[in-house]
């Protein structure tokens, strides 16, 4: 298979690390400020929408996706947990396994705050053609589908 980076092509702007890392410091960085004043943080409304939407519904998963090691993530989970937003509850097949879910009043801050990141992500897509945009997210999607399946193939190895 012809490489698609070789010496001559691979620099920053061009390779997709820089550019996701990048670009994922900047819209972070957007996102948390739109929530200063609010009573959840942006990570706090984060993981409340990765339980939603059951793309992570352990402290494990929450912290693989989020990138927070598991005692930041833990203290987390413990704010929301005091403040009603989630539960955790044991799970019925493997009790040394506690799963996440979101909370009736959780699901009101999640609703009512997604708002604000829409905002964010609207504005920074101003004048973007839909069709591209779309494009894009199919593309993500399909290169964050190859790196879990490289990252289960190697799971499994082990």
């Amino acid at each position: 298979m012809d490489p698609f980076y070789t010496p001559e092509t691979f620099f920053p702007r061009a390779s997709l690390g820089y550019l996701l890392r990048r670009l994922n410091k900047l819209g972070s960085n957007r996102v948390e400020d739109a929530f200063d004043g609010n009573d959840i943080t942006f990570t706090q409304w984060a993981v409340l929408a990765l339980v939603a939407n059951k793309i992570a519904c352990t402290c494990s998963s929450l912290s693989k996706d989020l990138g927070h090691n598991s005692g930041a993530m833990t203290r987390v989970l413990d704010q929301l947990e005091e403040r009603g937003l989630l539960k955790r509850v044991r799970d019925d097949c493997d009790r040394r396994v506690t799963r996440l879910t979101v909370t009736p009043a959780g699901t009101v801050q999640l609703e009512q705050l997604a708002a604000i990141v829409m905002d964010v992500w609207n504005d920074i897509l101003d004048g973007a053609d839909h069709e591209e945009v779309r494009q894009l997210i199919a593309l993500l999607n399909k290169l964050l589908a190859r790196f879990e399946a490289l990252e289960d193939k190697a799971e499994a190895s082990k």
